[in-house]
């Protein structure tokens, strides 16, 4: 066996992107001297660019992109973008696990800082709940790869999701889509565009209801569950009352109401689970839960943009407010047992505001500059009641944590391009940032009934942050479709206090996270723009990495502690590329590849109250090979167009699981997923389109996420399924 086939047998993405490539290569093409492909803008430096003039790693979709791969939600851009890994946060409801480049966040408790930032409409999220976002009437999303502190903030030390809402057309119009599929998938998603006062304030309603039945059966009572259930209303208006001015303002509210939490029991001897004859069955399909009831949570968003265009360059303003509630039950210990369940009552707000001023031509031919000042405030508080081996009677634990946390953050931030000549072009930018928290927290305990609780702990602290995180880069030029580039940018994560403790002691605090990486790249249009490669390298020192580890709590039940316990490095590879084959064909493939490994990781993981070397532990969700390929057709056909979809996209295996327990190690998994379609305009520029659509076609259930619960169970989540259905879409 030679190398080539020794590296494609043991990494089926890599044989398959080159058995692709072979064929599409040895394929006849008639070539159109006309065909190119079309320039995507990005707002990655906080201004509408080209994105292939732009030196950041920035995967990009349009709105009708997003529309023609019928996505649901932000977790299906799994396998469209480098180096990225997501699924959705089983107890944090339409919250989503978001690493890029190995940087991340999966942990639920909202003082736990998300790595990597989602950004709707210029807003920054605070927490994970509520990130798993309906991408129905995006204009445009955004992911930008590596540190992004300089421009968009706090915490972003893994990377960026920018979402952008479409804007009010002005013209009264309505967009639609109607889906029925499998599992009773039900989707009924509009908007609605329409004139206020002619070319000077419009106004757009939005509507989205996204419900099925869920893919997995409750052994306990025979009904399904894992259902999704939804809806989000929008209203949006905008102002333009002049050429120099105008602002936009938007209104969401998005509810969950799906009927709880499935999880697979997976507990193995000697946890308690299993000493009890409830061991792990090895079904993907079915569950046995005692406690499953419906989530309630609710999220009130406003955004308010107002841009000024001055003499020498634009004043922008975005503010933002968001108020969430929500009540989650989980039937954590994932038996027909009570041995651990837990009723969560969370509330929050977030206020945000951020003024930033970016120069024009007018100023410099050869200078421009970002600069600007953010400031935001959030609190949330909650109260968690966990019933602890309640199936002993006399001998049953319940705890009732009370959770009060606020912070406050402000920062200054710039950054500058400078034409050094026509060919070379310098970054330099910065953000200062400080940060500070406040906690107090409660405990309440009883043994045998929750009634009679007793105080059992009480915590009031605060700390306070700050940093100075820098980028610097260089861009060289060497034709009109070619740019290389290389930059160095850090990234910082606040430190903080753990929420969800239930030992007050061990509340916190823990320190910032630092994150430094290099990145060399290179963005090419060739073949007369018929194909795009962009290319990236990366190495990033991870440093005092937050680690959040479960143990025991002495009375049965667990407790978290989060430690500054490791340090690591990772570097990776990326590449991304879309080929016009012919007039009728467009190939798109991505890959990335990451080697991640802790230098240093020294921590008590099991609670003998011993600290011990993990520095051989692998690295939780940092797949070595991610990426995908697939071919969109189109063929005028009668009245319409015909167009074709199939793609297949790849993430290796992977640990998912603080410990490395074998049973948080994901086995590698390819999808196949697969798009027809026809439009027709039926009146003057007015569509409709029916689609056949089919997801994961080979059926690759499996595992997303596996908690071990010393020494009660362990428990995890199942993703995946084969969907099908059509889609009905049009505008009128």
């Amino acid at each position: 066996m030679n190398r080539a086939d020794t590296v494609f047998s043991k990494n089926p993405l890599a044989a398959a992107l080159a058995f692709t490539s072979l064929v599409l290569v040895a394929a006849p093409a008639t070539w159109a001297q006309d065909l190119q492909l079309e320039e995507v803008m990005v707002t990655a430096r906080k201004a509408f660019e080209s994105g292939q003039d732009v030196p950041v790693a920035v995967s990009a979709f349009s709105g009708e992109s997003i529309d023609a791969l019928i996505m649901r939600d932000i977790r299906e851009m799994e396998g469209l973008v480098p180096n990225l890994e997501i699924s959705s946060v089983s107890v944090a409801p339409g919250g989503a696990s978001i690493y890029l480049r190995g940087v991340g966040t999966q942990d639920v408790e909202r003082s736990f800082d998300p790595a990597v930032g989602v950004v709707i409409d210029g807003v920054s999220l605070s927490y994970i709940n509520g990130s798993m976002a309906n991408t129905f009437d995006f204009g445009s999303l955004e992911v930008l790869r590596g540190p992004q502190g300089t421009l968009f903030g706090r915490n972003t030390t893994g990377g960026v999701i920018n979402i952008k809402r479409a804007r009010p057309t002005g013209e009264l119009g309505l967009r639609y889509e109607l889906v029925a599929g499998s599992d009773d998938k039900q989707d009924v998603r509009g908007v609605l565009n329409f004139p206020i006062v002619e070319d000077v304030l419009a106004g757009k309603l939005g509507y989205a209801s996204m419900r099925d039945g869920g893919q997995m059966k409750n052994t306990v009572n025979g009904d399904r569950v894992g259902d999704y259930d939804n809806q989000e209303i929008t209203a949006t208006l905008l102002w333009t009352p002049s050429d120099n001015f105008e602002a936009l303002f938007t209104y969401s509210n998005y509810e969950d109401k799906n009927d709880g939490v499935p999880l697979k029991n997976r507990s193995e001897i000697p946890e308690f689970a299993c000493l009890f004859g409830f061991c792990d069955d090895n079904k993907m399909d079915v569950v046995g839960q005692d406690f499953l009831q419906d989530i309630n949570f609710e999220v009130d968003a406003y955004s308010l943009e107002m841009n000024w265009k001055l003499p020498l360059g634009t004043l922008t303003s975005v503010t933002g407010y968001r108020d969430t509630d929500e009540t989650v039950p989980s039937d954590l210990d994932a038996t027909p047992i009570p041995l651990l369940h837990v009723l969560r009552d969370q509330q929050s707000e977030q206020t945000s505001t951020e003024l930033r001023f970016a120069s024009n031509d007018e100023l410099s031919e050869n200078f421009d500059f970002v600069v600007g000042v953010y400031y935001l405030e959030d609190n949330y508080q909650s109260e968690q009641m966990s019933a602890i081996l309640e199936f002993l009677g006399p001998a049953a634990v319940y705890q009732n944590p009370h959770t009060d946390h606020e912070r406050e953050t402000w920062s200054v931030f710039g950054e500058a391009h400078i034409a050094l000549n026509e060919r070379w072009n310098l970054t330099v930018g910065g953000r200062y940032s400080y940060e500070e928290k406040d906690i107090t927290a409660d405990l309440f305990m009883s043994f045998g009934t929750p009634d009679g609780m007793f105080p059992a702990g009480y915590v009031e602290a605060d700390e306070d942050w700050s940093e100075f995180t820098p980028k610097i880069g260089l861009d060289y030029r060497v034709n009109d479709d070619v740019l290389l580039y290389g930059s160095y940018s850090e990234g910082f994560r606040s430190g903080g206090f753990n929420g969800r403790n239930s030992s007050p002691a061990d509340i916190g605090p823990y320190d910032p996270e630092f994150v430094e990486q290099f990145e060399l790249g290179m963005k090419g249009d060739f073949l007369d723009r018929r194909l795009r490669l962009n290319l990236a390298a990366f190495f990033t020192d991870y440093k005092d990495k937050q680690e959040e580890i479960i143990l025991p709590d002495g009375f049965g039940g667990t407790l978290t502690v989060v430690e500054n316990a490791s340090t690591a490095d990772i570097w990776g590879l990326e590449g991304e590329l879309i080929w016009v084959a012919s007039e009728n064909l467009i190939i798109n493939a991505n890959f990335g590849y990451l080697d991640a490994e802790y230098d240093s990781y020294v921590a008590d993981i099991n609670g003998d109250g011993v600290e011990t070397d993990n520095s051989d532990l692998i690295m939780r969700r940092t797949p070595e090979w991610t990426g995908g390929i697939s071919g969109n057709y189109s063929r005028d056909m009668g009245p319409g167009v015909l167009r074709a979809f199939l793609g297949y996209r790849y993430t290796d295996e992977h640990q998912v699981e603080v410990g490395n327990d074998p049973r948080g190690l994901l086995d590698d998994r390819g999808v196949v997923d697969a798009n027809l379609s026809y439009e027709w305009e039926w009146a003057a520029d007015r569509t409709v389109k029916i689609t056949a659509y089919g997801r994961d076609l080979t059926d690759e259930r499996d595992f997303s996420a596996a908690i071990v619960v010393p020494p009660l169970f362990t428990f995890a989540s199942v993703s995946g399924g084969r969907q099908y259905g059509v889609q009905i879409s049009g505008n009128f």
